[in-house]
């Protein structure tokens, strides 16, 4: 598997070793080789009418910013990190995707959100996120978050990336992203208490 991870990574420099030596289209390699992941990346955080879009972006971005590459880690790192922030722009961008109501809720989700803001113990409430009503759920607060503690949320704990990852991406020393996810894990709790509220 290592082997695998270094002959990839050979494969990534001696492509962008070309680029930045003028051959451009030495380019097409990487995108080839990334785009289904960045496709599924992209599509996992914005919706789909604007997933080409924002894979776009990711790879222009990319290929503006390839000088920035350091070779101590795999191309695919660095590049889902340009996903993570781009995708955060795009959130940024359109604050108006973030209005969502309880609406949107079936029985079964307000059931769930009932739980959920009972005094449970937060083990219980772990397990409990990993089921597909308390996932569905937790999307649906996340829209109300901004979109640096949305990509915090997502990345830490639906896509289990560091936490040195996260601040690496945002340029946040650890401690500050250690603090943002705290204070952001809160404001999520708030919005599930107001969406029961609400409804």
């Amino acid at each position: 598997m290592e082997l695998n991870i270094i002959s990839s990574m050979d494969e990534d420099l001696a492509a962008i070793k070309k680029i930045l030596g003028g051959n451009v289209d030495a380019f097409e390699l990487l995108l080839r080789k990334y785009s289904p992941k960045v496709f599924v990346m992209v599509g996992h955080k914005v919706p789909v009418e604007d997933v080409d879009v924002v894979a776009q972006d990711v790879f222009v971005s990319a290929f503006r910013s390839l000088r920035t590459y350091e070779a101590r880690q795999p191309f695919e790192n660095w590049l889902s990190r340009i996903v993570r922030r781009r995708c955060c722009d795009y959130w940024r961008d359109n604050e108006r995707h973030n209005r969502i109501t309880v609406d949107g809720m079936s029985d079964r989700h307000r059931q769930w959100v009932d739980y959920v803001v009972s005094e449970m113990a937060q083990d219980t409430l772990e397990r409990e996120c990993k089921k597909k009503e308390a996932v569905d759920i937790v999307h649906l607060a996340l829209g109300h978050l901004n979109a640096e503690d949305k990509a915090l949320i997502e990345s830490v704990y639906f896509e289990d990336v560091s936490l040195k990852e996260v601040a690496v991406t945002f340029g946040w020393s650890v401690v500050g992203a250690k603090v943002r996810a705290h204070r952001a894990r809160k404001k999520l709790r708030v919005i599930v208490e107001n969406m029961v509220k609400n409804g």
